[in-house]
């Protein structure tokens, strides 16, 4: 299974769609609520206060509620031997396995090799 492909902007803008000409950035989303603060990955739209949470598959604003707090963070991805971790200016960071992105949408596109595995 190649990864490679999944771990670019560019898989993301396929994916989602997106028009050539707007910028993306990875981010660390910081989403805090009454039962605490999480951080995720997320790839930004630049700009636009929107971005896409790479676990959940979808976009979401940033937005500062009573209830809720989320914010993405622009970070830097750096190698780190089987790892990525991405690192905001402000400190937050994020690590996760080279195949993370994979992971998650691998099973979400069909391919010919998808009829060879078990789907779970």
């Amino acid at each position: 299974m190649e990864t490679y492909r999944y771990n670019t902007l560019r898989f993301f803008r396929v994916q989602f769609g997106l028009p050539a000409r707007m910028p993306l950035e990875w981010c660390v989303v910081r989403e805090t609520s009454r039962a605490g603060s999480e951080l995720r990955l997320g790839v930004a739209l630049k700009g636009t206060g929107l971005y896409i949470d790479v676990a959940m598959r979808r976009f979401f604003s940033q937005i500062d509620i009573p209830l809720i707090e989320r914010r993405c963070y622009p970070a830097e991805r750096i190698s780190r031997g089987d790892d990525y971790e991405y690192r905001s200016a402000e400190g937050w960071s994020f690590t996760c396995p080279k195949h993370y992105i994979c992971d998650i949408y691998y099973p979400a596109r069909f391919s010919r090799e998808l009829l060879a595995h078990s789907v779970l």
